[in-house]
């Protein structure tokens, strides 16, 4: 990951990742995703990258590696990347989403709809859709809402021919991890 010693300091996690932020960055604000694994976090690292370039969702930096979290210790395997905002619920009287439920005439459901069909678009199948999994970033001194939650428990299915292949993959699809992800908790909403 470059010469730079970057020290991580917790700050929340997924069902299959922690979160950190990179203490010590500077302007722009750097977080580190931790994997479960090297094999994870390295295609992970891949489609963020690939989804950053056409907007949906944040920059990476550097490669896969590991920081400090001070005192010898390391993270798992994973990656810097911009830190993105929370989508924050809508507050149309006409919309009843939360972070874990969009509906239909909801703008920010809209927006997750139009993000998943890109990657579907892309050869992505992503089924982890509620708000939770997005995150706010700007871009052209406009925020945009951006998946945050490259994991690959977030995807159904990919084509191997583009993303490759990874250890684990069927672990999320088959019925469910038995973790806290929203498919194992009934919040898949993105219906295909």
């Amino acid at each position: 990951m470059g010469s730079t010693a970057y020290v991580g300091q917790y700050v929340d996690s997924g069902s299959r990742n922690g979160f950190y932020y990179a203490k010590g960055s500077s302007r722009r604000k750097y977080g580190f995703k931790e994997f479960q694994s090297k094999g994870w976090a390295e295609w992970s690292y891949n489609v963020q990258k690939e989804l950053s370039k056409v907007n949906i969702a944040p920059y990476v930096f550097g490669e896969v590696g590991r920081i400090s979290l001070g005192h010898g210790s390391l993270t798992e395997w994973g990656y810097l990347t911009e830190v993105a905002k929370e989508v924050k619920p809508c507050r149309s009287s006409d919309c009843g989403c939360d972070r874990w439920d969009a509906v239909e005439n909801c703008p920010i459901y809209k927006r997750v709809l139009e993000l998943t069909g890109i990657m579907e678009d892309m050869g992505l199948e992503f089924n982890d859709g509620h708000l939770a999994n997005f995150g706010v970033v700007r871009r052209k001194n406009k925020r945009i809402i951006v998946l945050i939650d490259t994991g690959v428990e977030g995807f159904a299915d990919w084509d191997e021919t583009i993303w490759g292949y990874v250890d684990g993959r069927g672990e999320r699809a088959s019925d469910g991890c038995g973790c806290s992800c929203s498919y194992c908790m009934g919040y898949d909403n993105i219906e295909r």
